[in-house]
């Protein structure tokens, strides 16, 4: 996994997280953005806080949970836009979930690869 742009690292709290450096867009300094492995949702937090005590993710759980990072890569790779297609917010501006069924990015508005053809909004 060493030639993703991403790092699978480990929290004592959060569990196995991802450090995506393209979902850091449109957060201040003190704020990252990490995609919770076991939830499959990404959340901000303040980095002050949870990036002391992030380490390097033990071969062990790397291999437990080999699908749901092969779904966050998948998701991260599929996007044809980068933005969602109901809303219109940007994929690395907001919090993000990654769909069971699809493993596209789920947007907070609820609209994933799943929904969206159907749900599409009309130009102006």
């Amino acid at each position: 996994m060493s030639a993703d742009p991403f790092q699978v690292q480990f929290h004592p709290k959060l569990g196995v997280v991802i450090y995506d450096p393209v979902a850091q867009m449109g957060l201040a300094k003190e704020q990252m953005r990490l995609f919770k492995v076991g939830s499959m949702t990404a959340t901000t937090f303040m980095r002050a806080i949870v990036s002391k005590d992030l380490a390097q993710c033990p071969d062990a759980q790397t291999a437990e949970y080999v699908e749901a990072v092969d779904s966050y890569r998948t998701a991260r790779g599929g996007r044809r836009k980068p933005y969602c297609e109901h809303c219109r917010r940007h994929f690395g501006s907001v919090d993000f979930a990654v769909c069971k069924d699809c493993s596209a990015i789920r947007c907070t508005c609820g609209t994933c690869s799943c929904s969206s053809s159907a749900r599409r909004r009309k130009a102006a």
